[in-house]
């Protein structure tokens, strides 16, 4: 068996069916135009009342490990640093959150992007299932049971590209691909850069590792090497588990609000969306289009605006090059 080239790691935590989910879309026969030893899959659960069923994930084609944690914090920071160092190949890829079903061609595309430059950043856009997102959608009376049923009636696993048939923007990115992203749930990069960043910093304690995945996106989006590639017409889609910030507790706000504050003392200034452009990766099946088109209707706007106004729209791309020219 050959070395793999992309090592992708998912963290799980009280999620089993979501998280198995998950998995079944990384899995070969479901990703399309790649061979099982072209990639591996690493699974770090942290230890709950809900775990995973190691003998399942044993069971799946292709190159899954699981490895089961008992973290002694709230945050997924150590689990994933745990990820990288187990990790085999030269790229990997992260899910944060191990609720993100992905569609067939995540994997070819993200291969293609390293094989045009191993300073890719590939980014997969983000949506929820369902109606609305998740923290509103609870309030529509929307549950696992609702979602199991929109899933089962899609037949996803036959035909991934469905899921978008069944799904909504979220925050992250909800103007389109013209705009900034907030963050990325599902993205690719080098080993090496993703140590350059100081890996998955590990002061993010708070519950759900806080604003971690908004200040590893932000690092590898302004990382003077990266170059950005969006894989448009493929998506990662969150499943309804009780998440820190998608939930619909009363307290929401406080927590966002401390969230924001341990990001920006991390950071070291205020928090904003990285600047950077996308080269645009990939294909567009069907159900993609209505998000292409919300995409290109918001985009010429935004764009139309800030040239009105004199602003560069990928300010922090031009702040890279000069870093580069120095």
């Amino acid at each position: 068996m050959k070395k793999p080239l992309l090592s992708v790691i998912v963290i799980a935590y009280d999620m089993p069916r979501q998280a198995l989910n998950t998995l079944l879309s990384f899995a070969p026969g479901y990703q399309q135009g790649v061979d099982a030893d072209d990639y591996e899959v690493i699974v770090v659960e942290n230890r709950s009342a809900r775990n995973m069923n190691a003998a399942e994930i044993d069971r799946l084609p292709g190159n899954f490990h699981y490895f089961l944690r008992d973290e002694k914090g709230v945050s997924p920071a150590a689990a994933i640093n745990f990820g990288v160092e187990k990790a085999k190949g030269k790229f990997i890829g992260l899910l944060i959150d191990g609720a993100r079903m992905v569609t067939p061609g995540v994997i070819r595309h993200a291969l293609m992007s390293f094989r045009m430059t191993d300073d890719a950043l590939v980014l997969v856009p983000g949506y929820h299932l369902g109606e609305n997102e998740q923290q509103f959608n609870l309030e529509h009376g929307y549950n696992e049971e609702v979602e199991k049923e929109l899933l089962d009636g899609v037949d996803w696993r036959n035909n991934g590209y469905r899921l978008f048939d069944i799904s909504c923007n979220c925050g992250a990115n909800r103007n389109g691909f013209f705009h900034p992203f907030l963050e990325c749930n599902c993205l690719f990069v080098s080993k090496e850069i993703f140590t350059e960043i100081g890996g998955a910093d590990e002061r993010f304690d708070m519950p759900g590792g806080g604003a971690l995945n908004l200040y590893i996106y932000y690092k590898l989006a302004t990382h003077q090497d990266t170059e950005v590639f969006l894989l448009a017409g493929e998506g990662s889609f969150h499943q309804i588990h009780g998440g820190v910030t998608t939930s619909s507790k009363a307290d929401r706000e406080d927590l966002l609000e401390k969230i924001n504050n341990q990001l920006s003392e991390l950071l070291g200034h205020p928090f904003r969306s990285p600047t950077v452009e996308f080269t645009l990766l990939g294909k567009f099946r069907g159900p993609a289009l209505r998000y292409l088109k919300f995409s290109v209707e918001r985009g010429i706007r935004r764009f139309g605006r800030l040239d009105a106004e004199g602003r560069d729209p990928y300010d922090d791309d031009r702040k890279k090059r000069k870093k580069v020219a120095v």
